[in-house]
């Protein structure tokens, strides 16, 4: 009797284990083929709330990784912006040297000069997906305009062309930098290229030569000032790419933690899967040998 009550509970255990080893097999399959290791939460085994930290953290480094690429195109358009400027400035400074001679001749300055003060005030007026760019925080009107340009006195730099606002857009790099986007419209270095180019407009009409020395000494000061500005739009966009190159190590390393949590290894999941498979082998040949006992097996 007590060999028949044995095997019995051999038998039921035997069934418990298979049923668990089955559970557990169809769980590592389910791992190996979807790559992660639960399809809700409750399946980290504890670990939810690292999770979930993890998981935010990425999040929120992805999403300043993607600001600070639009910040850095923003900048990029800025500087190709100045550099038109610059070019600009250089075609106005080269006209004044030409025509501040003993004897000026007005030819055809005044309307370069005018040319050349619009195809100005069009790239302070560039935009960045649909916002401008050089109007401080105003980014949804033109900083300079055409009346604004006409109300410039020949050879006094001021901002009154300027109808931006009088506040720095910002640019939130991380959680813990921001910047001021570093130009305006309304630059002291715009300010002096556009009073030399009235001053020049009204030297060579006039025939002026004191005026026209004037014009040049002002628009040389703009080319001064326009360096600093370019520095200071290149040292922005040095320093949130240095953040931006932080982020994305960042990045790497909270979805290395991510992965870590939540998705399968496949190696370490393929061994148990086979370590299973043998534990459902051997205890199907257990119940298959205790199925093939007979009474005369327990009288024995």
């Amino acid at each position: 009797m007590s060999t028949r009550i044995g095997s019995l509970t051999v038998m039921n255990d035997t069934l418990r284990n298979v049923s668990q080893s089955q559970e557990t097999l169809a769980n590592l399959q389910q791992q190996i083929s979807s790559g992660y290791k639960s399809q809700t939460f409750g399946g980290l085994n504890g670990s939810v709330e690292q999770f979930a930290q993890v998981t935010s953290e990425l999040n929120r480094a992805n999403q300043f990784n993607t600001n600070n690429q639009l910040n850095i195109s923003k900048l990029n358009t800025a500087d190709t912006a100045l550099n038109a400027i610059t070019d600009i400035a250089d075609k106005m400074k080269a006209m004044i040297v030409s025509a501040n001679g003993a004897t000026i001749t007005t030819g055809n300055l005044p309307q370069a000069m005018t040319d050349m003060i619009n195809s100005l005030m069009s790239q302070l007026n560039v935009t960045f997906n649909g916002s401008y760019m050089f109007g401080g925080t105003n980014t949804a009107e033109p900083p300079v305009t055409q009346a604004g340009i006409n109300t410039v006195v020949p050879g006094t730099p001021s901002a009154n062309y300027y109808s931006g606002s009088q506040a720095n857009a910002m640019i939130r790099a991380d959680d813990t930098t921001t910047l001021d986007f570093p130009v305006r419209a309304d630059n002291q270095a715009f300010q002096k290229i556009f009073a030399a180019a009235k001053l020049a407009i009204n030297a060579a009409t006039n025939k002026d030569t004191a005026s026209m020395s004037q014009a040049q000494q002002l628009i040389q000061e703009g080319q001064s000032d326009l360096i600093a500005v370019r520095s200071q739009l290149g040292s922005a966009s040095t320093n949130i790419t240095a953040v931006n190159n932080r982020l994305q190590q960042q990045v790497t390393y909270w979805k290395q933690l991510s992965d870590d949590v939540s998705k399968t290894d496949i190696v370490a999941a393929a061994t148990e899967v086979s370590s299973y498979q043998a534990i459902l082998q051997a205890s199907f040949q257990v119940y298959a040998r205790i199925s093939q006992l007979k009474l005369s097996d327990y009288l024995k």
